[in-house]
């Protein structure tokens, strides 16, 4: 039988419009990603956990605006660690902002001084669904280690010496140069003084100072001093020259001593009989060629720095020409 113009056209478009209809999709589950980078440090008189919060559910889909997140730190268990025993004596936070990329909370440290705590948390979607728990994080917690206060830079040899107060077993130091982004770390200290020879003079540095002591593997941190701000000038005189000789010569006096090592070396003077007679010598030697037969003289050798400080001359040494 042959259909109508109408209706043929009706399902051929029918054939041709439609795709596969497949089995239908399971209602999404709509559990946030679990946080795996859960990190947290006695700062002060607080512990302070960070992680950085989900955008996705584990279907890869946006994070439900109504997903909740539930912090708990309580005191590690003795024995073995059971994850449903810890929590319900764990104190429990949801007080905390999705709105930022990485997460921030201060926890108040001193109930737990002397215990060791385990920290963790779970992102809750609808219906309280989780994807699991975050890492754990455990943390032995003492008592609030004091600030460094008083922290003085001072020009040093080369370099800027920093010393400071407070009664701690270590000390970390960080500095932030003219051309640095932010501060970083440049060193550590057992003493309340630190002596930073990596500067270059002219330039202004920024320094604050952290008390921090390691329990376990585990460093409590105090709060950070104060930032001071320091421009060393260069007002010591490079090292003496060592080694001077003076070999006689037909009609000169030969001299030649050991080559400075200094890294702001500029150059070398020369003294005959306490008087000038070089200066500005970029190489350990000089020809002294004005001098007479039968004659001695004194001869001592001092260097020069870049900004023209002068070190003490050398010890004298004595020779002459026959």
């Amino acid at each position: 039988m042959r259909l109508p113009l109408l209706f043929a056209g009706i399902l051929v478009a029918g054939l041709t419009g439609c795709g596969y209809i497949g089995e239908p999709l399971p209602p999404a589950l709509k559990r946030p990603g679990r946080v795996t980078d859960l990190a947290a440090v006695e700062r002060g008189s607080n512990l302070i956990v960070q992680f950085t919060v989900p955008t996705l559910t584990t279907e890869g889909l946006p994070i439900p605006a109504d997903a909740a997140i539930e912090l708990f730190v309580g005191a590690a268990p003795a024995g073995e660690f059971q994850t449903d025993a810890w929590q319900k004596s764990a104190e429990r936070f949801t007080d905390i902002s999705k709105d930022q990329p990485v997460a921030l909370k201060e926890i108040p440290a001193m109930k737990y001084y002397g215990k060791t705590v385990v920290i963790a948390l779970q992102v809750l979607g609808p219906k309280g669904r989780s994807a699991g728990w975050s890492n754990f994080e455990t943390v032995p917690v003492i008592p609030a280690l004091p600030m460094p206060v008083g922290v003085t830079p001072a020009d040093a040899p080369d370099a800027i010496r920093l010393e400071w107060r407070a009664a701690a077993p270590e000390f970390r130091i960080f500095r932030k140069a003219p051309d640095e982004v932010g501060f970083m770390q440049v060193g550590t200290s057992t003493m309340t003084s630190y002596t930073d020879n990596t500067i270059d003079y002219g330039k202004t540095y920024q320094y604050f100072v952290q008390s921090v002591e390691k329990t376990d593997n585990k460093y409590a941190e105090s709060d950070l001093s104060a930032t001071v701000t320091f421009m060393p000038v260069d007002k010591f005189p490079p090292a003496v020259p060592t080694g001077l000789t003076a070999v006689p010569g037909a009609r000169t006096i030969e001299l030649a001593w050991e080559r400075s090592g200094e890294r702001d070396f500029a150059g070398y003077n020369v003294y005959r009989n306490g008087q000038k007679i070089a200066e500005n010598l970029t190489a350990p030697a000089y020809s002294d060629k004005n001098v007479e037969p039968g004659m001695r003289y004194q001869y001592q050798v001092s260097a020069l720095d870049m900004v023209g400080n002068e070190s003490a001359k050398s010890a004298a040494i004595e020779s002459g020409i026959q």
